[in-house]
């Protein structure tokens, strides 16, 4: 069942305005898959699902949508708020592309404003909650250094 529009546009444009990222049309929206837990994890995390236990929502850049649990509420503030976050990921995607996910760094920058943006949204409807405590533990690995002949070796 496809999610009525009112919802994504009120959503779109919270995202926009939290985030500060460019706009773009509700059209431009990629889909979005409503799926169950299994298929969720199975899809965010084919080789490892227990890492995405804690995962509501995930934005598919290669395929270019929009995956999320069907155990969300989308009539619950808190829960659509992991729409609103996927959208900052959209909006970035619109700005800059994939490499906006291609480093180590920019995907823990790009998580960073969209959990941001996500508590935003929760503090302007009088919501408490607060997420994105784990990027505290996400650590990109040292940066390998050139030898002499330009191979890339450990610092």
């Amino acid at each position: 069942m496809p999610l009525p529009l009112p919802l994504l546009g009120r959503l779109l444009a919270a995202a926009i305005q939290f985030s500060g990222l460019p706009p773009i049309e509700a059209s431009d929206l990629p889909p979005i898959d409503v799926v169950s837990t299994e298929v969720f994890l199975n899809t965010v995390c084919p080789f490892k699902p227990a890492r995405c236990g804690p995962v509501m929502a995930a934005f598919d850049t290669q395929r270019y949508r929009i995956v999320i649990r069907d155990t969300l509420d989308m009539d619950e503030p808190g829960d659509n708020s992991f729409l609103v976050h996927e959208m900052v990921h959209v909006l970035q995607y619109k700005k800059d592309g994939s490499t906006r996910f291609m480093s180590c760094e920019a995907v823990i920058e790009s998580e960073r404003e969209a959990f941001d943006t996500q508590n935003r949204y929760m503090e302007s409807l009088g919501l408490r909650q607060r997420e994105g405590t784990m990027l505290r533990h996400m650590k990109c690995p040292p940066a390998k250094k050139p030898d002499g002949d330009g191979n890339a070796v450990p610092p």
